[in-house]
């Protein structure tokens, strides 16, 4: 739900039947979630309000008052289906999403298996033979620098990464439509997680970019 962008989302308690996310309704409730909410904060928060509805649902189950018969059937022709998560799902495709997807996909894989991107750390054409191999890094919190935000709206197509005009700022990634997209905190190889400013001084000045690589969810550029 993260992923897609939902809001709300919310908690169903269901009488359980042999098929997947199907039965009776026994008590629904919605919440608002923040567009910067991740899942490691909103499930055990979804957790709390399913268990408050559980055994708020309770006697009304045990009296017989509720039943599979009286509890409120699905709509089976309203389902929509959501595919297994595979772990090389979570690579960024900076050059083809929008900052808005790299966001709700960090916000939902937050939790497993979490995302990532190759960066090329140097001055060095990421396409010579002489560059050094680019590096894998987990990226950990983000967000959409918005329209009315200098450095916002639809920027010229770059792989250059770059700190934003302000000192609370992160790192901007222009994504494939212009966006920008803000990482707040990343986490290197074999080092700990840090926020941008952090890495960014850790570079000592050289130039960091993103690196493109063959798209996972794309057999073709495989």
């Amino acid at each position: 739900s993260l992923q897609a962008g939902d809001d709300p989302i919310g908690v169903t308690v269901l009488f359980t039947v042999a098929k997947m996310d199907a039965g009776p309704i026994v008590a629904q409730e919605e919440y608002s979630v923040g567009a910067d909410e991740q899942a490691t904060t909103v499930l055990p928060h979804l957790f709390h309000v399913g268990t408050d509805l559980l055994l708020g649902a309770m006697p009304d189950v045990l009296s017989g008052k509720v039943s599979m018969d009286s509890a409120d059937q699905q709509d089976e022709d309203a389902v929509v289906n959501a595919s297994m998560i595979d772990s090389a799902e979570g690579q960024l495709i900076v050059w083809r999403d929008s900052a808005t997807v790299c966001h709700n996909k960090c916000r939902g894989f937050s939790m497993w298996p979490g995302t990532f991107i190759y960066l090329q750390v140097g001055d060095d054409d990421p396409e010579s033979a002489d560059a050094d191999e680019p590096v894998r890094v987990k990226i950990l919190k983000t967000r959409v620098v918005g329209e009315d935000e200098e450095g916002g709206g639809v920027v010229a197509p770059t792989n250059l990464i770059e700190m934003g005009p302000r000192k609370k700022d992160g790192l901007r990634i222009v994504c494939g439509d212009g966006s920008v997209l803000e990482v707040a905190q990343l986490q290197p190889a074999t080092k700990k997680a840090m926020d941008a400013k952090s890495f960014v001084n850790g570079l000592r000045g050289q130039t960091v970019r993103w690196v493109k690589t063959p798209d996972p969810e794309n057999e073709d550029d495989m």
